[in-house]
């Protein structure tokens, strides 16, 4: 397994790399008023880019089915105030099927394109939000999940068609390297996430019952 990092680490410092870039140049850019919001957010490429995974043939109808499902689910958690059912529902969503749209959107190559004006526009939407300790913490342990699973991904995708690039001796050598590092990927971000949902759900459900509840 170590062999396997090894071989991974140029391309999640590269890529965490542009991340930090283009988010700290959103949120710097954001906090400054040099650009508006709301027009980042219509634009024709962040639609493109926030719905691409719907896009895809047979897996765009089961995830618009998930998420009728999931709105459902979420409303009878909150009106019951039933903080355990959210937190699973939290959980469920952002470990299993939230990690598989980034996967299917690393998979189909042309969304990497769109990292950078994507982060770009996570960044002005960070500095648009008020600052809160909870917030941050979220948002570190989940970002921290998807983009374990996003470079692993990454990594055997480019490992299964450039194998003899990275050293591997065969296609298949290379392809069953990079299950096991989406494999590792999976089982590290279910403990981020599960801590990320358990102050997730604690944040949405105080906020219902001040505004909602």
């Amino acid at each position: 397994m170590f062999i396997i990092l090894r071989k991974a680490k140029n391309i999640f410092l590269i890529t965490l790399g542009i991340y930090v870039v283009s988010i700290g140049a959103g949120f710097i850019a954001g906090k400054a008023d040099w650009v508006d919001f709301d027009k980042i957010k219509d634009s024709s490429i962040i639609k493109f880019s926030r719905d691409l995974e719907k896009k895809v043939p047979g897996y765009g109808h089961l995830i618009k089915k998930y998420k009728e499902w999931h709105n459902q689910m979420r409303d009878k958690y909150l009106s019951s105030k039933d903080s355990f059912g959210m937190g699973k529902l939290i959980f469920i969503n952002n470990w299993i099927v939230a990690n598989l749209t980034m996967m299917v959107r690393t998979i189909f190559v042309a969304p990497l394109l769109l990292i950078i004006p994507g982060k770009f526009f996570q960044g002005v939407a960070f500095a648009d939000i008020p600052e809160s300790a909870r917030l941050a913490s979220v948002f570190l342990l989940e970002f921290g999940g998807y983009f374990l699973i996003i470079c692993a991904t990454l990594s055997a995708l480019l490992w299964t068609v450039f194998y003899r690039t990275f050293n591997f001796a065969s296609r298949i050598g290379a392809m069953i390297g990079g299950f096991k590092l989406i494999g590792l990927a999976f089982a590290v971000s279910a403990v981020t996430m599960l801590v990320g949902s358990i102050l997730e759900t604690r944040f949405i459900m105080n906020l219902f019952e001040k505004f909602g509840g």
